[in-house]
Formats: structure tokens, C-alpha cells, sequence
């Protein structure tokens, strides 16, 4: 069993996983704001859900601060979740892709979500093969997540509240 250098990573792991756990709390205050909306499901499914799904990827990332992992423990976690967020936010990017979003949602919605989770499980092949950089890769990935999530969490809270006073 070869050491990881995970021990080194806790701080920013401890600190990401932090900051997506509050914008996750932030993402229940916005869905509370969608309870009057007529389409509500769409919002929920399309882009309130996801973005709590993605922002607790991020929080999963705890799990790298265990002190038992073993790398292949670490590209097994890395590799099966990362495909199955992959096929998630492809599932979630074929459901909203047909809407009316501007290039910027549908780079936030979409395209990130999409790319950081491929690069994750990129990540693992690169961890099992002993890449150096392979930790560095996942932290860009688990960033671009998080900045994904406060971007999105912000968007939709801007959105319901523009939404309710034009229904007034």
C-alpha cells in the first residue's frame, strides 16, 4: 500500500466541503422560494436539485480526508463517482438543453457540470496510474463544482425573486 499525499489536501478539503455545505443550505432557502411557481417541477428537477447534487459532490470530497484510503480505494471513489455524476449532469443538460437559456446558463448548467465530473474520473486514471498531478486535477474539478454551485444558487434565488414581483 503506497502513503497518499492526501494529508496535506485536508485544509482545502475541510474548506471547500465548508463552503458547498452552506450554499447547499442557501439552495433549500431558494427551493422554499419556488413553493408558489406553476412550474416548479422543471425548476426543481432542472436546476434546484442539480445544483444540490453537485454542490454535495463537493462535500463527498470528505471522504479523501479519511486517513485509512488506499489508492485504490481513492480511484475506485474518483472513477465510479465521477462517471455517475457525468451521467447525471448528462441527464440533467439533455432535460434543460431544449429550454431558453442563455449561453451562460447553459455553460453553468451543463457544459461544467459535465466536464468536472469527466475530469474527475479522469482524475482516477490518473491517480491509479501515478500521475503526479492527479490530486492537483481533482481539485480544479472539485472548484469548478463549487463556483458552479455558488453561480447556479445565486442565479435561481435572483430568478424567484425577480419572478414573484412580477406575479404581484
Amino acid at each position: 500500500m503506497t502513503s497518499l499525499p492526501l494529508a496535506a489536501w485536508r485544509d482545502f478539503y475541510v474548506m471547500i466541503g465548508t463552503a458547498a455545505g452552506v450554499i447547499v443550505g442557501a439552495t433549500f432557502v431558494v427551493a422554499s422560494l419556488a413553493t408558489g411557481m406553476k412550474e416548479r417541477t422543471m425548476g426543481m428537477r432542472g436546476f434546484i436539485t442539480p445544483t444540490a447534487v453537485h454542490l454535495g459532490s463537493v462535500i463527498g470530497s470528505a471522504i479523501l480526508a479519511a486517513p485509512t484510503l488506499t489508492d485504490f480505494a481513492l480511484s475506485l471513489l474518483l472513477g465510479v463517482g465521477g462517471l455517475g455524476g457525468a451521467v447525471y449532469a448528462i441527464v440533467v443538460a439533455a432535460r434543460i438543453w431544449k429550454m431558453n437559456l442563455d449561453l451562460s446558463d447553459r455553460t453553468f448548467y451543463a457544459i461544467l457540470p459535465i466536464l468536472a465530473y469527466v475530469t474527475i474520473a479522469t482524475s482516477a486514471l490518473l491517480q491509479s496510474s501515478g500521475v503526479a498531478d492527479a490530486l492537483e486535477i481533482l481539485a480544479v474539478s472539485l472548484v469548478v463544482l463549487l463556483i458552479t454551485g455558488m453561480r447556479n444558487a445565486w442565479d435561481m434565488a435572483s430568478f424567484m425573486i425577480m419572478r414573484r414581483r412580477e406575479g404581484e
